[in-house]
């Protein structure tokens, strides 16, 4: 037998010959090919870093997907037939993102930089462009869509509702509401002989009509401090993130339903509502709801939303040896969240609370596409402040209402 020592294959530029009989002829060259070089490079440095991104992206999730699914990976698994549809974790990043590469916007733009261009500062070219098109009637201005995702983001993490599997939907600026079908109740099939008649049951679609309403707060700060600071971005984005969060899960769970006010699910009159079991909230309670969500067919409750008392009453409670209560096996999957949206002074005492326990992604919030943010010149010029007037269009929509139970009457020990 022969053996055979095969080659290496050469790969890439392996030598350059420049012939010329004018030295200067080869340096105008060069020169011109380093600056083709440069230019290609300032011209397509965006796609250069989205593609780097992405390349990221795929390796986390992979890496993810090896260590049991967790991470990105576990995020954006495909949701159940009846989660409401809309924008979840990841999905947002990747609808602005696509939404900015469409609109051709630079993604070099930051919160600060669009908060100092509104205020008529020194800001970006790519500011500029993105407020000579986002202005609107009132004189504010579209947030620019590779902004969006770190407000959303920020709001995700901070609502309860939201981290619980509730979905946001953007809706164009057309119309004032936005129709979709919601289950009302389930058919009930019915076995028949030939020729024989098949059995009616209630009206199992019903139309959801969701009319986005106007949520609005300030947010003022020094000249100084938005000129000079280097971290405004961060905060601008907590300051309103933050509060709108709130105001959200607030609206989303018990909101009146009178206008402006969306109707939150406490008023839904598909939601069902029970009365706590003992004198002091407890697992007794979540499994009560647990099992009405399954006796009225629909899925499992994934989370339990509550005030910050009753999470750590609940948390605090212990056994007769003084032994914190673990949790029952069945209710291992039911994430406990907490937001300062649930009320605590309800009943005749005025001291009561309620608890949502339920499976979320049948929520969704119905948000016009950006946000718009206007700035106040003259309210607080005596004391050298810029004041934004930030808005946002929203209403809430529960597509299964039974996936959700109301605990009421919640007293918890640590009330």
């Amino acid at each position: 037998m022969h053996s055979f020592t095969q080659k290496p294959i050469a790969r890439g530029i392996q030598s350059v010959r420049a012939e010329g009989g004018n030295p200067n002829d080869v340096r105008a060259a060069l020169e011109a090919m380093t600056g083709a070089f440069a230019a290609f490079k300032e011209k397509h440095q965006g796609e250069v870093a989205e593609l780097r991104e992405a390349m990221d992206g795929l390796a986390i999730a992979a890496a993810a997907q090896q260590m049991n699914g967790g991470g990105a990976a576990a995020r954006t698994e495909q949701q159940p037939i009846y989660a409401a549809p809309g924008m979840r974790a990841a999905e947002i990043a990747a609808h602005y993102k696509q939404a900015a590469k469409a609109a051709d916007e630079d993604t070099g733009i930051t919160m600060g930089d669009f908060m100092r261009g509104v205020a008529g500062m020194k800001t970006t070219e790519g500011v500029k462009a993105s407020l000579a098109v986002g202005t609107d009637t009132a004189g504010g201005f579209s947030v620019p869509n590779v902004v969006m995702p770190t407000i959303l983001d920020a709001l995700v993490d901070q609502s309860a509702l939201l981290s619980a599997g509730a979905s946001i939907i953007p809706v164009g600026e057309g119309g004032k509401s936005f129709t979709t079908a919601g289950i009302d109740t389930l058919p009930v099939p019915a076995w028949r002989n030939e020729l024989g008649a098949i059995a009616e049951t209630d009206p199992t679609l019903r139309p959801i009509v969701a009319t986005p309403r106007s949520l609005a707060c300030i947010v003022r700060f020094s000249r100084e401090l938005l000129a000079d600071s280097t971290d405004i971005s961060r905060a601008v984005t907590q300051a309103i993130s933050q509060a709108f969060a709130l105001e959200l899960d607030r609206v989303g769970l018990v909101g009146s339903g009178t206008a402006p006010e969306p109707l939150g699910l406490y008023g839904m009159e598909a939601v069902t509502k029970i009365e706590q079991i003992g004198a002091t909230f407890g697992y007794a309670d979540m499994l009560a709801a647990y099992r009405t969500q399954l006796e009225h067919k629909a899925p499992a409750p994934t989370a339990a939303i509550m005030a910050p008392r009753t999470l750590t009453g609940l948390a605090g409670m212990v056994d007769t040896t003084g032994q914190p209560l673990n949790a029952p096996p069945l209710l291992s999957t039911v994430r406990q969240l907490s937001t300062n949206g649930v009320p605590t002074n309800l009943g005749t005492g005025t001291n009561k609370s309620l608890v949502f326990v339920g499976n979320f992604s049948t929520v969704q919030y119905v948000m016009r596409e950006r946000l718009n943010i206007g700035v106040l010149r003259e309210a607080y010029a005596k004391t050298g402040e810029i004041g934004f007037l930030c808005h946002a269009r929203v209403d809430v929509v529960a597509y299964y209402p039974q996936a959700i139970t109301v605990i009421e009457g919640v007293a918890s020990a640590a009330a």
